[in-house]
């Protein structure tokens, strides 16, 4: 017994990639870390797209960033990993969230897109770590967020005109003010903060 609990243990330590930099967005953990830290905001649509790039469907099921740094290749570092909620139950559409995350320039080090040609025919577009990197370089795309900042990076879903790739779509900036209004209209406890609109910078996934 004592045997299986030091193996249960290792793989626990094992199947930890990193302390992943960032916290869910609420009173409490903002006033804590106001000053510290960032908060950024999202969308990603975790649904299915049906008839992506003449497949059956397609879906997104994990997008993860990393903190940059001057030994950045997308391994050991700081990161933002983001899974699907839900393989099945998801609706397509994009989904808004807000998180607190360390300070930094953040890069696209991997991805994982479920694609269906049937409902027998189930297989994986996945890209990691040194996949999007290039002469140690991250050419998949970045975004950058200060101590102290709100900052909107735009929406993520996929892309279908060749082969379904994760795609950086975003508000419009007409449309800004609005949707920054029902922000604060969610979160209450920053409703005198500026929001700043800085996409995700990119010309793989996004124009």
């Amino acid at each position: 017994m004592r045997i299986l609990q030091i193996l249960l243990i290792i793989i626990l330590v094992l199947s930890v990639d990193n302390v992943l930099a960032y916290e869910n967005l609420n009173k409490k953990n903002y006033e804590k870390s106001k000053n510290e830290k960032a908060v950024i905001i999202y969308g990603v649509n975790w649904g299915r797209k049906w008839g992506c790039a003449g497949l059956e469907n397609a879906q997104i099921e994990n997008l993860t960033f990393a903190r940059l740094s001057s030994n950045s290749g997308g391994d050991n570092e700081e990161k933002i990993v983001l899974n699907t909620p839900s393989r099945l139950f998801v609706d397509n559409i994009s989904k808004p969230y807000a998180i607190i995350v360390s300070p930094g320039e953040y890069a696209l080090t991997g991805f994982k897109v479920k694609i269906a040609k049937s409902v027998h025919d189930v297989s994986y577009i996945k890209w990691d770590g040194k996949d999007l990197f290039e002469n140690g370089k991250p050419f998949g795309g970045t975004f950058k967020a200060d101590a102290g900042e709100i900052v909107y990076i735009g929406e993520f879903g996929l892309d279908c005109a060749y082969e379904p790739i994760p795609w950086r779509y975003y508000i419009q900036k007409e449309d800004f003010d609005s949707y920054v209004a029902g922000f604060k209209e969610r979160y209450k406890f920053i409703s005198d903060k500026q929001v700043i609109y800085r996409l995700f910078q990119t010309n793989k996934f996004g124009q």
